[in-house]
């Protein structure tokens, strides 16, 4: 009687801990947002005011549809990416400071939205591993822009994020995975997003729609005025 007590006991504890384990690990979320902070060089820094640089990217998601915005000048210029896979479509918002645009566009394979229609492709090391960052399981890899194989950076991505094929027509559409880390090239400034905060939240549909005060433009007109904002 007592072993089989003692069995029991055992067998609780097994499950005990098990359950401990899984519940330490987050789980897969497929709607909230994701906040970046960039960084810059020292170089960069010594060049151009700070306060001008933009200082934060923030991705919102649901049901597969994203958001991505990064802005400068406390908000005054703002690009944003709208990716919505039920529509197969893209459409960029570019907002300075009374001014609002925007482009829509099919998905087309080797085409980029006008934000990376400048940007060379990036190629990934074969080398993975495996890393934890903000509590996420994520893996490791060292990328780099096709036109610059010297200059390596650290790509950090994850799985436990929901999202399929979130580097879709963009400079990393190897990577498969939600990136938490990566470096991007706008001319000659470089950037480091690294994510701080991921958060589930849920996010209304208003999000992904072409908001009504912003005028349609052709892509040349918006790749052409993007490009102005990195001079």
């Amino acid at each position: 009687m007592n072993r089989s007590v003692n069995q029991l006991v055992g067998v609780a504890v097994i499950l005990f801990s098990l359950s401990s384990c899984i519940s330490k690990s987050p789980k897969e979320i497929s709607e909230g947002r994701i906040e970046y902070d960039i960084e810059y060089d020292t170089l960069t820094l010594s060049r151009i005011d700070k306060k001008i640089l933009p200082s934060s990217l923030v991705v919102l998601f649901c049901n597969n549809n994203t958001i991505n915005t990064i802005d400068g000048l406390s908000g005054a210029i703002t690009i944003s990416i709208i990716s919505q896979p039920s529509k197969k479509e893209f459409t960029t918002l570019l907002k300075v400071f009374n001014k609002k645009l925007y482009h829509s566009e099919p998905y087309t394979n080797g085409h980029y939205p006008a934000l990376y229609a400048r940007i060379p492709k990036v190629n990934i090391d074969t080398l993975v591993r495996d890393c934890d960052y903000i509590g996420y399981k994520c893996k490791s890899v060292m990328g780099y822009f096709a036109d610059n194989p010297d200059n390596r950076f650290e790509i950090i991505y994850t799985k436990q994020i929901a999202i399929d094929n979130p580097n879709l027509n963009t400079p990393f559409e190897n990577i498969d995975g939600v990136m938490l880390g990566f470096n991007l090239r706008f001319n000659n400034l470089e950037m480091k997003f690294r994510a701080r905060n991921v958060a589930k939240e849920n996010i209304n549909n208003d999000a992904f729609k072409i908001p009504k005060d912003y005028k349609k433009v052709d892509f040349q007109t918006m790749t052409d005025l993007i490009y102005l904002l990195q001079q």
